[in-house]
């Protein structure tokens, strides 16, 4: 087995990186506050930043089940 270099490597922040499904906003998991839904994320995963997370009052812009925080 060789050696996983560049964007393939597990280390590489694209394994990481978000993006907001309302602002568009990139999120790194770990590092900002990321939340997704649990019932829409079976099919699509929907992410959501923490800032559209008030404005939503803590729910799916899609479906309206309660978003979860991604550990």
């Amino acid at each position: 087995m060789g050696i996983l270099k560049g964007v393939t490597a597990g280390g590489h922040l694209g394994w990481a990186t978000k993006r907001c499904v309302v602002c568009n906003r990139k999120m790194v998991v770990g590092k900002d506050v990321v939340y997704v839904c649990p019932k829409c994320g079976k099919g699509t995963k929907i992410y959501v930043c923490a800032g559209d997370y008030k404005a939503l009052q803590g729910k799916c812009p899609y479906c309206g089940t309660p978003l979860t925080p991604v550990v």
